[in-house]
């Protein structure tokens, strides 16, 4: 079971949390968010899976999720781990220079998102994490300044990671047909499309795609494609947009179909969703 120690919100900007438990198998299903991930397991052993592709992380490790890169971490064991984060939302980031933004968003879905410990410690990035984790555990009217600079840092310097190390040695394989699929899935998610539309594409059986995917992601294709049509609407909604205009432009047929799936993944409908976030 999974303990949350600290938690630290500031605006919308970021959220810090330190998590310890025990556990094995996955703590929660293939998920996406809206913000950027950042994740040091600091005890423990554990398998992330980012798109399909499986990396082996160990105490020490950082792992690194875009916006909309779906994941999930198993503990293929039970064991004690520890782990924090910083989730770091797109409004800051782009407050930042975009050619930051730019460094991080280059990075292709599912690839290069493990940050070795060997890496993490020559770039000092455990200073950082000690300083956000110092300041949430022992607030002071400085709390939200301090905690706000340590992650810009974090930005700064995971931009100078990928430009200088590029990870060369993270050469976890996906198979080129799944590649495929999500490429084909990301440029066409906002028409009506469907298992087989990809499978025309790819002259492959749609009965064989649909096993690879799933074998591979943990998801089927449809849960795929509406898990990124709801991610759209979500940013759309974040965007000040009203549920009525969007079901259409992220690839919705009907209003009372695109309702029902984003209550399905999201636990409220569209409108609630809007009033919650708007009221942070």
């Amino acid at each position: 079971m999974e303990k949350t120690i600290r938690r630290v919100m500031y605006d919308k900007s970021y959220t810090y949390t330190y998590r310890t438990g025990m556990s094995e198998g996955p703590i929660l299903g293939n998920h996406m968010h809206i913000y950027y991930e950042f994740l040091q397991l600091i005890e423990g052993n554990a398998l992330y899976n980012v798109e399909g592709t499986e990396y082996e992380i160990s105490s020490g490790d950082l792992l690194i999720t875009n916006p909309n890169e779906f994941h999930f971490i198993t503990f293929p064991k039970k064991s004690v781990y520890h782990r924090q984060f910083l989730q770091i939302h797109s409004s800051f980031v782009s407050s930042m220079n975009p050619h930051i933004l730019d460094t991080l968003n280059v990075r292709k879905f599912g690839t290069n998102n493990r940050i070795p410990a060997e890496i993490f410690n020559k770039y000092n990035l455990g200073d950082i994490f000690k300083g956000v984790e110092h300041y949430s555990a022992n607030p002071t009217d400085d709390t939200d300044f301090m905690v706000s600079t340590y992650a810009a840092q974090l930005v700064v310097k995971l931009s100078e990671i990928l430009k200088k190390e590029f990870l060369v040695n993270d050469t976890s394989s996906k198979n080129k047909h799944i590649k495929e699929i999500q490429n084909y899935i990301e440029q066409n998610f906002t028409r009506n499309l469907n298992i087989d539309d990809i499978a025309e594409h790819m002259f492959l059986n749609k009965s064989y795609i649909s096993r690879l995917f799933k074998s591979e992601t943990g998801l089927t294709i449809s849960v795929y494609i509406n898990m990124r049509r709801v991610m759209m609407a979500k940013n759309l909604l974040l965007a000040g947009e009203n549920a009525m205009d969007i079901f259409y432009q992220c690839g919705f047929s009907d209003y009372t179909t695109f309702y029902r799936v984003f209550k399905k993944y999201t636990d409220m409908s569209p409108e609630q969703f809007k009033k919650k976030h708007s009221n942070i």
